[in-house]
C-alpha cells in the first residue's frame, strides 16, 4: 500500500530510540501519533511510559483495523481511521494547543487526487501540498501545547527548498529547534525513498520571543551507520543561532564550519541575481515529436528520433516564430557537460510547431526574450558539482537555468565562476540537494575583481573553449582557474563581505 499512502515505517530500532528518547515522555501526559502505519512508535511509548494517553490517527484502514485490534483492551490508546490533514477538531483550531507531546513518521510525497489537493490548498493556502509530509508537520506544531515537544522524521528538503520558505519561518517563529540530525536514506532497511538524505527534528513549542532569538540550534551530519545515531561517534556537529537563520534570505538553514563563508552568504553585497537574469526555458509539451537527436549514445535519447542534418536550419537567428519550412534548431538541454556543448539536440521551429508550445495547455514559452541570446546553461539537476556551458545563442530548455549576464563582459568570468569548486560549495550551501533552481542561483554571492583578473580569467576561459571544441585535454587549464576562484573567494575576506571588491591579482 505504501504506492498509495507512501508509508515507510520505521523499522530501524535505532531511529525508533532516537526518537522516543529526544521526546522524553512524561507520565499522565497526551501524546498524538497522527500517521500511526504499524504502530511501531505507539509500542515503544508503551514501553517506555505507560501512564500516558496516545491519540493515534492511521489513514490506511487495513493498518488501522490491526491497530485497533491490538489496542482494543487498553483505554490508553485510541485508534481512529481517519485522515489527519482533514480532521475536523484540527482544522477549525478547536485542538490548538492540546496535545503534550506528537511523534511521527508521516508520509513522504503521497499522491494526492485532485479534489483532496484543492481541498488541502484551501486548509493550508501557504504550504507546498505535494509534499504531504511538510502539511503534517505545520499542523502538529499547532496542536501542541506550550513548551510540548515534538519529533519528526522527514526528508530534509524542508531546510532549504524554496517552496517549504513559509513552513520554515513558522517553525522559527513558534518553536525552539532544539536539534536536527541528517542522515543517508538508506538507514531505512530495504526501501527506496527517492530522497538522499532524511532528517529527524527535535522542537519544542513557544510563544516566548526572547527565547527563540536566544536558542541555538544543534545540527548533527555525517552519519556513517545508523548505530551513530545513539552514539553519535565520528558525527559532525554544527551550533547555530535561532535568530541568524530568521535572518536569513527564505529563512534557509545555512549551515557550515565555515563561518566565513557563512556570512558571505548572508553579507554579501553582490550576487548573481544583482548582475545576472536567471531564467528556464521552454518546454514543448511533448518532446518525443517535436525534439530530435544526433545519434542514440548520448544519454536519454533512446526514444528521440535521429535529425537528418538536411532538417538542420543553417540560419543562427532563428525568427521567435518560426521558419515557414520544417526545419530544427539546436537546443540546449540537461546533462552535466562543462564550458561548452556541442549540438546534439534539436528542437522543430517550423511555424506550426511553435504555434503548439505557444498555445498547448502543457507547453511553456517561457522566457522567450532570453531565446537565441549569449548566456550560460547550468543543469537544474547536477550531480556532485555544479557545471556550466556556453548557450551560445541557442534556445534552452526547462531543465536547464539560463544565466544572462546584464554586463556582456561578464559572461565568460561568470562562466568559469560557475565550474569551480567554490560555487559548487556556496550553491551546496544555500540548497544541499541536486536542485540547481534559478531561486539558489540568484542567490550565490558573486566575487568581483579588478579589472586585469577578470581579463585573465576570461583569457583562460577562452581557452578552455577553443581546446573543448576540439575535443582537447583542458584539465590543466581549468586547475588554474579554479585556484584563481578560490583566491577570490578566500583572500581579503573581510572585504569581500563589505565590499566585495578584490585588490588586483594581476598586471597585464
Amino acid at each position: 500500500m505504501a504506492s498509495v499512502y507512501q508509508q515507510y515505517y520505521t523499522k530501524s530500532d535505532e531511529i525508533t530510540k532516537y526518537m522516543i528518547n529526544k521526546l522524553s515522555v512524561t507520565p499522565h501526559s497526551l501524546v498524538l501519533e497522527p500517521c500511526a502505519g504499524d504502530g511501531v512508535f505507539i509500542e515503544a511509548l508503551l514501553n517506555k511510559e505507560q501512564d500516558i494517553t496516545i491519540d493515534a490517527f492511521e489513514l490506511d484502514p487495513h493498518e488501522a483495523a490491526k491497530l485497533i485490534y491490538k489496542y482494543d483492551n487498553n483505554k490508553n490508546v485510541v485508534i481512529k481511521n481517519e485522515d489527519t490533514l482533514l480532521h475536523e477538531d484540527f482544522i477549525n483550531g478547536h485542538y490548538d494547543g492540546r496535545y503534550d507531546f506528537i511523534i511521527a513518521n508521516p508520509p513522504y510525497g503521497a499522491w494526492q487526487d485532485y479534489e483532496k489537493r484543492e481541498q488541502l490548498k484551501h486548509i493550508y493556502p501557504n504550504l507546498y501540498i505535494k509534499e504531504t509530509y511538510s502539511t503534517f508537520l505545520y499542523l502538529s506544531i499547532s496542536l501542541l501545547k506550550e513548551k510540548g515537544r515534538l519529533v519528526f522524521i522527514t526528508p530534509d528538503t524542508y531546510l532549504n527548498l524554496h517552496m517549504h520558505t513559509f513552513l520554515r519561518k513558522y517553525i522559527l517563529q513558534h518553536t525552539k529547534v532544539e536539534e536536527i540530525s541528517i542522515f543517508p536514506a538508506s538507514f531505512f532497511p530495504g526501501v527506496n525513498f527517492g530522497y538522499s538524505k532524511l532528517s529527524i527534528i527535535t522542537l519544542v513549542k513557544t510563544s516566548n520571543n526572547i527565547e527563540i532569538f536566544n536558542n541555538k540550534i544543534r545540527i548533527i551530519s555525517n552519519f556513517k551507520e545508523s548505530m551513530n545515531l545513539l552514539n553519535q561517534d565520528n558525527t559532525k556537529s554544527t551550533i547555530i543561532d535561532q535568530k541568524e537563520i530568521l535572518n536569513n534570505t527564505s529563512y534557509a538553514f545555512i549551515y557550515s564550519d565555515d563561518n566565513y563563508l557563512n556570512n558571505l552568504l548572508k553579507h554579501s553585497s553582490v550576487y548573481i541575481g544583482d548582475i545576472a537574469n536567471c531564467v528556464t526555458g521552454i518546454y514543448t509539451g511533448d518532446d518525443k515529436k517535436y525534439i530530435k537527436v544526433s545519434n542514440h549514445t548520448i544519454k536519454n535519447s533512446k526514444n528521440y528520433e535521429i535529425i537528418n542534418t538536411a532538417e538542420i536550419a543553417k540560419t543562427t537567428k532563428p525568427d521567435l516564430n518560426g521558419f515557414d519550412a520544417n526545419l530544427f534548431i539546436p537546443m540546449i538541454k540537461g546533462g552535466n557537460t562543462r564550458f561548452l556543448k556541442k549540438d546534439r539536440w534539436f528542437i522543430n521551429w517550423s511555424r506550426g510547431a511553435v504555434a503548439f508550445y505557444k498555445t498547448n495547455k502543457k507547453s511553456r514559452f517561457q522566457n522567450s526574450q532570453y531565446y537565441f541570446k549569449q548566456g550560460i546553461a547550468v543543469p537544474m539537476v547536477s550531480s556532485n558539482t555544479v557545471t556550466a556551458s556556453l548557450i551560445n545563442y541557442r534556445i534552452f530548455d526547462q531543465s536547464i537555468v539560463g544565466v544572462f549576464s546584464k554586463n556582456n563582459d561578464y559572461i565568460l568570468f561568470l562562466l568559469g565562476f560557475f565550474n569551480t569548486s567554490i560555487c559548487t560549495k556556496l550553491l551546496r550551501l544555500i540548497n544541499p540537494s541536486a536542485n540547481n533552481s534559478a531561486n539558489y542561483i540568484k542567490k550565490l554571492p558573486i566575487i568581483i575583481p579588478d579589472t586585469n583578473t577578470i581579463l585573465h580569467i576570461n583569457g583562460l576561459v577562452e581557452t578552455i573553449l577553443a581546446a573543448k571544441n576540439l575535443d582537447d585535454d583542458t584539465s590543466y587549464i581549468e586547475n588554474e582557474l579554479n585556484d584563481i576562484f578560490n583566491v577570490l573567494y578566500y583572500e581579503n575576506r573581510e572585504k569581500n563581505i563589505i565590499k566585495n571588491k578584490q585588490p588586483e591579482l594581476f598586471e597585464l
